[in-house]
């Protein structure tokens, strides 16, 4: 069977069009001939809609979003009352709970980020609220107590804090994973088959949205077991790299664990490869954590890198040695340095190293990004005058903020630029990023953030599709050209011509020919 997709704008990637486009039964792109010699042929008439390369997500956290859409909602809750109200009555709706977990709250609202706020909504169970950062928590003292940091002594951390009032109190807010991770290594685990159906409901969240494939920058012990229980049930549509998390205080030992999932995952036929390692040279600019050149104006501190940097150093060097895509996250331009320095010292590398983030460059960091083949992976969505960029304005003052998310700059210095979501920290539609990463705003009334980086459509496409296919070292080069598999999306309008892209709509996916998404128009 050959089947003939015709009536609609075709776009092939790599600044390509056409009219007509022929797909076999083996999901890939053929040509005329194909279809003309073959003994069954079927059409369809795409209506005068727009057919692309399906989308790509080079950094998400698809199991974490899944597991947090199990909890409450909080984002819409603007206000004190709100969320107190919310928590109360989430409760009582619950009563089965004895951990209450919901997100995400907005850092930037006019709201006092105080344990005894949340205690006036629960005040016997624990209570932990993710920001909407994602390197913060928010806990009530039932919490805190559970994890003995109301006893009067601190743990010491390598990174991250646990914030104190002037009598050295906790307040209810922790800063980077060490110091979450206090509360939520206590959390109550969910058991596989609910895991599953996490990662399941991020699965078709993904595929609703145009997305075939996507880039798990977060995996610790149990989520590549999970990984793997979906794909033995069948239900896994799309495919997944996934990036095993290091840590400073365990990765030595944890490598081993790594290299043996690794192999396991290889008899998923390819649908889920193991072959990247995450770092955290850094944390983020809303806790001050990122690593920058130039102090924060608030504080005259520069951050904290996540790593010892000769631990580091090695850390990478291992990685390097066993072969797996090295995965940094580094926020900050010092961060960013620091990365390039070790992996100056690195040379042929299996998979091309990824700096995560990279949110504050500059000419020269870009520079040796593109001599030494980096890829830069970026969060288009981030790029505009909203409260998770505004409440870094204090700490990092106008002409930093104004600096930040160059991707413009990244194309043209010869970076290979990939864009991503990292949801659960923000919406995983790529369509949105698309639209931010070309108008730099996504609404009508914003200010758009730093015009100048916009980039053009067609390389917003790429950097959400063709590039991520580089950055994995793939075969395949993630466009609609001959022989290639048909990883497809049906948009209702042309994103090259609309002058309302924010509003373009996904109505279907297609993963090698088979449609895993449809809808109405």
């Amino acid at each position: 069977m050959v089947t003939k997709y015709y009536n609609g704008e075709i776009y092939l990637g790599n600044s390509s069009f056409t009219d007509v486009l022929y797909v076999s039964t083996e999901g890939l792109v053929v040509g005329q001939q194909a279809f003309d010699e073959s003994s069954e042929r079927q059409s369809v008439d795409l209506q005068g809609k727009f057919l692309s390369p399906a989308f790509r997500d080079g950094h998400a956290h698809p199991l974490f979003a899944g597991r947090e859409a199990r909890g409450l909602d909080i984002s819409k809750c603007l206000t004190e009352e709100a969320l107190v109200t919310a928590l109360s009555n989430y409760v009582t709706e619950h009563p089965e709970l004895n951990w209450i977990d919901a997100a995400v709250f907005d850092r930037s609202l006019d709201m006092r980020f105080h344990r005894e706020t949340l205690d006036r909504a629960v005040g016997d169970l624990p209570v932990v609220l993710h920001g909407d950062d994602h390197h913060t928590l928010w806990v009530n003292t039932k919490a805190l107590e559970i994890v003995g940091l109301m006893s009067g002594q601190l743990p010491e951390l390598e990174a991250g804090s646990v914030d104190v009032d002037e009598s050295g109190v906790p307040t209810g807010i922790l800063r980077e994973w060490p110091a979450m991770s206090l509360v939520m290594d206590l959390a109550p685990k969910l058991s596989q088959e609910q895991d599953v159906d996490a990662l399941l409901w991020s699965d078709r969240a993904l595929a609703e949205s145009g997305i075939v494939e996507c880039v798990d920058a977060w995996i610790d012990r149990g989520m590549a077991e999970t990984y793997l229980a979906a794909w033995k049930s069948n239900r896994l549509q799309l495919d997944y790299t996934l990036c095993f998390r290091a840590d400073p205080s365990s990765f030595n030992e944890e490598i081993n664990y790594f290299i043996q999932m690794r192999k396991e995952l290889e008899g998923t036929k390819g649908q889920i490869k193991g072959t990247s390692i995450k770092f955290f040279a850094d944390g983020v600019f809303g806790s001050q954590t990122a690593l920058v050149s130039q102090p924060y104006l608030t504080t005259n501190h520069h951050g904290e890198a996540t790593w010892p940097r000769d631990d580091f150093r090695a850390a990478l060097a291992l990685t390097h040695e066993n072969e797996f895509q090295i995965h940094v996250h580094a926020i900050g331009d010092a961060a960013t340095e620091m990365t390039l320095d070790v992996l100056e010292e690195l040379n042929a590398f299996s998979y091309p190293p990824v700096i995560a983030h990279a949110e504050l460059t500059n000419q020269s960091l870009l520079t040796r990004m593109a001599d030494l083949g980096v890829v830069a992976c970026g969060q288009p969505y981030w790029a505009q005058n909203n409260g998770l960029l505004l409440s870094c304005l204090n700490q990092l003052g106008k002409d930093r903020l104004e600096s930040l998310y160059a991707f413009r700059d990244m194309f043209e210095t010869g970076v290979t630029t990939v864009f991503s979501s990292d949801w659960p920290i923000s919406t995983y539609n790529p369509v949105k990023g698309l639209a931010v990463a070309v108008n730099r705003k996504e609404l009508d009334s914003q200010e758009p953030h730093n015009p100048s980086q916009a980039v053009s459509v067609e390389q917003g496409i790429s950097a959400y599709s063709s590039n991520v296919k580089l950055m994995l070292n793939a075969i395949e080069k993630g466009t609609l050209e001959l022989n290639q598999p048909f990883d497809a999306v049906v948009l209702n309008q042309n994103p090259f011509t609309t002058q309302n892209l924010i509003e373009t709509k996904v109505l279907a996916t297609y993963k090698s020919g088979k449609e895993v998404f449809r809808t109405s128009p």
